[in-house]
C-alpha cells in the first residue's frame, strides 16, 4: 500500500535507502546516476536474483555537465550485475522498489542543489495501477493477472515465471518492446563520454550555481585596444653598422634594438591606452577564471556611450598617425645616421670598404650608405597602418 503522503522529497540519500531495503526487485530510470546511488544499485544487483535490477540512463556528456549524475556512477553500474540500458534524451525519473514506486523530477546540480527536506518536494508516489503500468513500460512481460491470478503490483508481478528479465539478458520472451531504454548501454558509449569529460571536466556545481544567481544582473565583457601600439615597435640595428668584431654565435644572439618612434611621439597610443584603462576600472570587474570579466547590465548604456567616444578618439588618432608616421620614421632613421656616421667613416664595414677609392669614405658617402642600410630595415608607414587599424573589441 502506498504511504499516506503522496508528495515527497526524493533525494539521493532517500533513494539509496529504498534500494537497499528492496527484496524483490528494482527499476531505476533517470538521466544520470550519482555515485552513491550507483553503489546501492550495484549492491542490490549482487544481492538479489539475476535480472532483478534494471537501470535506464541517458549516458551522455551533457547529462554529466548539467549535474544529473556523474560518469563514475555509470562506470560502477556498468561493471556490476545490474542490467544498464541506454535511453537518449531521458529527462524524467522513476524509482520502483518491490511494490512501491515514485515518479520524480531529476535534479540538475548545475541549476540547484538536491532537496533537503520534505517541504521541497520533487516526487509523487505511484498508485498500484500506475506502478504496474510504468513497470510494464520499462520491463514488458506477462503479469499474474493475465493468467487469471490475483493481480500483483510492481516488479514482482512482472517477473513472475521469469516472463522478462532485461533486453539482452538470458530470457527473451518479450511480448512487446520497452518504451524507453531499448538498447543496452555499450562499453564504447561509456568510454566515449568518459574521454570527453576527461578532456574538458565539468565545472564545480556549487560555484556555477552562485554565478547563476547574479547572471540577471551582470554581463560578460572584454575590452581591448588593438593595433595602436606603434611606439612598441622596434627595429634591429645590424652589427655591421656598429662594426663590432664578435663571433658568429655571439652575433646571432647580440641584437641592438631601436624604438621606431619616441614614447613622446604624437603617434604613441599612450593616451588611448590610459582611456581604455579608465573605462575598464570604472565598469569592468574580474571574476577570475573561467568567468573572466563582467559588468552590471544597468550600466550598459553608460558603458556604450563611453565606448562610442573612445572609438571617435581612435579614429582621430588613426588620421593623425597616417599623416605623421612616415615623417617620424624618417626622423628616427636620421637620428641613427647622425649617431653612427662617424664610426662608419672611421671604421668602414667590409661591404662599404670595397666600394670606396681610399681607406675611409667621405662624410656624405658614410651617411648615404648608412641611410641606405637602415631604409632596408625600417618599415614604411603604409605597411604598419592596415585598413582596419586600429580597432577596439
Amino acid at each position: 500500500m502506498p504511504e499516506e503522503r503522496l508528495f515527497h522529497a526524493l533525494k539521493s540519500q532517500r533513494i539509496c535507502r529504498e534500494i537497499e531495503s528492496a527484496t524483490g526487485g528494482v527499476i531505476y530510470a533517470t538521466p544520470g546516476v550519482r555515485l552513491e546511488v550507483a553503489k546501492s544499485l550495484a549492491e542490490a544487483a549482487g544481492r538479489l536474483p539475476a535480472g532483478c535490477v534494471t537501470v535506464v540512463l541517458d549516458c551522455d556528456e551533457e547529462t554529466c555537465r548539467l549535474g544529473y549524475g556523474d560518469i563514475e556512477g555509470t562506470k560502477v553500474l556498468k561493471s556490476s550485475q545490474a542490467c544498464v540500458r541506454q535511453s537518449p534524451g531521458l529527462r524524467v525519473g522513476l524509482l520502483i522498489c518491490d511494490s512501491q514506486g515514485w515518479s520524480f523530477s531529476p535534479v540538475a546540480l548545475y541549476i540547484e542543489d538536491e532537496p533537503h527536506s520534505d517541504e521541497t518536494t520533487n516526487a509523487a508516489q505511484l498508485l498500484p495501477e500506475q506502478l504496474e503500468a510504468f513497470a510494464a513500460a520499462i520491463c514488458p512481460g506477462e503479469s499474474s493477472a493475465q493468467h487469471g491470478q490475483e493481480a500483483g503490483t510492481g516488479v514482482e508481478s512482472l517477473r513472475q515465471d521469469k516472463a522478462v528479465v532485461c533486453p539482452g539478458g538470458s530470457n527473451t520472451q518479450h511480448e512487446q518492446e520497452a518504451e524507453i531504454g531499448v538498447e543496452l548501454l555499450s562499453q564504447d558509449e561509456l568510454e566515449k563520454v568518459d574521454e570527453s569529460l576527461k578532456v574538458a571536466p565539468p565545472m564545480k556545481f556549487d560555484v556555477m550555481r552562485r554565478v547563476r544567481v547574479f547572471e540577471p544582473y551582470i554581463q560578460y565583457v572584454e575590452l581591448h585596444l588593438r593595433g595602436c601600439s606603434i611606439n612598441r615597435k622596434v627595429v634591429n640595428i645590424p652589427n655591421k653598422i656598429l662594426n663590432r668584431e664578435v663571433s658568429r654565435e655571439l652575433e646571432e644572439r647580440l641584437k641592438t634594438k631601436f624604438s621606431l618612434i619616441s614614447r613622446k611621439s604624437a603617434s604613441s597610443d599612450k593616451r588611448l591606452q590610459d582611456e581604455v584603462k579608465r573605462i575598464r576600472e570604472k565598469y569592468v570587474k574580474s571574476l577570475g577564471q573561467p568567468w573572466k570579466n563582467v559588468m552590471l547590465r544597468n550600466k550598459r548604456e553608460d558603458f556604450d556611450r563611453e565606448i562610442r567616444d573612445l572609438r571617435q578618439k581612435v579614429k582621430e588618432h588613426q588620421e593623425q598617425v597616417e599623416q605623421n608616421l612616415q615623417k617620424e620614421i624618417d626622423e628616427s632613421r636620421d637620428q641613427i645616421v647622425e649617431a653612427f656616421w662617424r664610426e662608419v667613416r672611421d671604421n668602414p664595414p667590409d661591404e662599404l670598404f670595397g666600394q670606396i677609392m681610399g681607406q675611409k669614405p667621405e662624410e656624405t658617402i658614410a651617411r648615404d650608405w648608412l641611410a641606405s642600410e637602415l631604409d632596408r630595415r625600417f618599415p614604411r608607414a603604409e605597411t604598419i597602418v592596415s585598413p582596419d587599424f586600429p580597432n577596439t573589441s
